[in-house]
Parts: structure tokens; sequence; C-alpha cells
């Protein structure tokens, strides 16, 4: 799946799995890479879509509700 298909739930269920995997320590250095270099994407990916509900927000209420500062 591309990442711009992926939906914030997915981007974080998918990074929790890329955690708990190099957390067990059981990857060669490669795959290792790999998977911090998605995680990465992932993590930008999810940074772009609360930034965008928060646009959204905003510019439905005219400001940012309190919760979210």
């Amino acid at each position: 799946m591309k990442e711009e298909e992926v939906g914030l739930e997915g981007a974080l269920e998918e990074l929790e799995r890329i955690v708990e995997e190099l957390e067990e320590g059981k990857l060669s250095l490669e795959r290792s890479l790999e998977l911090y270099e998605r995680g990465m994407r992932l993590v930008r990916l999810c940074n772009l879509r609360l930034d965008g509900a928060q646009r959204r927000i905003e510019c439905l209420t005219g400001e940012m509700p309190p919760d979210l500062l």
C-alpha cells in the first residue's frame, strides 16, 4: 500500500509493529535499517495527518481547541 493511501490509524498500527520487531533485536542490521527507515516515513506521515486534522479543526471552528494546544 502506498504511503499516501495509509490513514493515521493504519500508520500507527504499522509503526507499533515495527517498534516491536526492532525491540526483539533478532534482525540483521540491514533489516533493522529498512524498518527504521519505514518507521521514520510513517512518523512523518502521522505528523502530516495530524497537522491536516488540526488545520481542518481551526477552519471549522475558527480556533484551536485548548486540549489540542
